[in-house]
């Protein structure tokens, strides 16, 4: 199965360590998938988000600048794990996320990609108003 990368760019007006709490604190988490994340965040520790359509491994997480973690989708086989690396960028008046996905399976790119938005990215700035305004 021939295997690929996501690598996205997007931009949160909010503060560095609000936006790093987004993907690390799990109040945060249920709030922006609508209760369906169990989150254990700490290295080693696993998360099941959307009725287990999305599961994985926290792998490294430093605060204020990255986190690393094995991603797996539900409808992938089972020995098929991606790697995620989530990295933090302050830019003075908003915060810069820079996702790298590698081992994503090359018939799923495209959802994969459009879930990040949808179930990240664009929901994390509609719960948390970081997709407009000024801090």
């Amino acid at each position: 199965m021939k295997r690929t990368e996501i690598n996205i760019t997007d931009t949160f007006k909010c503060q560095l360590d609000d936006l790093f709490q987004c993907f690390v604190n799990p109040d945060k988490m249920k709030a922006y998938f609508n209760g369906a994340a169990e989150v254990d965040p700490r290295e080693a520790g696993k998360f099941s988000l959307l009725g287990g359509q999305i599961s994985g491994t926290f792998l490294e997480i430093h605060p204020g600048d990255s986190i690393q973690l094995h991603w797996k989708f539900k409808d992938w086989p089972d020995d098929v794990m991606s790697s995620v690396n989530i990295k933090f960028k302050d830019t003075g008046s908003s915060t810069e996320l820079t996702l790298h996905q590698s081992g994503v399976p090359q018939y799923s790119v495209e959802q994969i990609r459009s879930g990040w938005y949808r179930y990240y990215f664009n929901a994390i700035k509609m719960t948390f108003g970081y997709g407009s305004g000024s801090l």
